[in-house]
């Protein structure tokens, strides 16, 4: 949770009190969003006050209404915003990692299931921390959330079969983010929703659990997802199994 809230700004009063530019509503409404996605990844939904946002935002809340309707609504349009699932140093060192010929899903996995992913939230994916509040949430959260993890999976695919030098992968889509994506080879996606799963899941138990049964947890995920993909064929796209 985030500590005491500042007092408001000079710039908070005068929002009120002064006629702004058409383009000063848009461009509030994207600072509400990027505070509150900040905050939505690190401490979850349910642990998320509007009013933290809109501190965190550099606004007083009664602003916050002239955007959305309620804490739900300002989820929603996280989502549809193009909410990164992972921070600017983990996509950093994935791009670094693949500009030098490695390994993508190996960089992939032993970032995304490392010690320092567990105990830095803030620094990692989004989805361990949203998954079980979300679902507790209304339709509108759950269906915004959905959305995320289906681009999630679409990515991961793509990515899984651009390594596997599937023809047509070789164009630039980003892990994250609004993208149209190419169709995928057969196998693909359920293989990615099926190591998406697996990840995430390593994740949520082992930020519950002591440090050595963490570490076993993300060890024997690295290893049977590294397994499972040096099984699969390759050239042709098409899994056999």
């Amino acid at each position: 949770m985030v500590a005491s809230l500042p007092n408001p700004t000079f710039d908070d009063v005068m929002e009120f009190e002064m006629p702004y530019a058409p383009t000063h509503k848009a461009k509030t409404r994207i600072r509400i969003v990027n505070a509150a996605s900040a905050f939505f990844k690190k401490y979850g939904f349910e642990n998320v006050t509007i009013d933290q946002v809109m501190a965190a935002a550099g606004l007083t809340r009664g602003g916050f209404y002239a955007h959305f309707k309620n804490k739900e609504d300002l989820f929603v349009a996280c989502v549809e915003s193009g909410m990164s699932l992972l921070s600017s140093p983990v996509l950093a060192k994935l791009r670094k990692a693949e500009k030098q010929g490695k390994d993508w899903v190996t960089s992939f996995a032993e970032l995304y299931l490392s010690k320092v992913h567990i105990e830095n939230p803030d620094l990692g994916c989004a989805l361990p921390t949203l998954s079980a509040e979300v679902s507790r949430s209304g339709d509108l959260a759950r269906a915004a959330f959905s959305k995320l993890v289906d681009q999630a999976s679409g990515r991961l695919g793509w990515k899984l079969a651009k390594e596997d030098g599937v023809p047509g992968m070789d164009k630039p889509i980003p892990v994250d983010g609004e993208a149209e994506q190419p169709d995928l080879p057969d196998g693909y996606r359920e293989e990615a929703t099926s190591m998406l799963a697996m990840m995430v899941g390593a994740v949520v138990l082992s930020r519950a659990v002591d440090e050595t049964t963490a570490e076993d947890i993300l060890a024997a995920t690295r290893s049977t997802i590294l397994q499972a993909r040096d099984r699969l064929p390759s050239a042709t796209g098409q899994k056999t199994g």
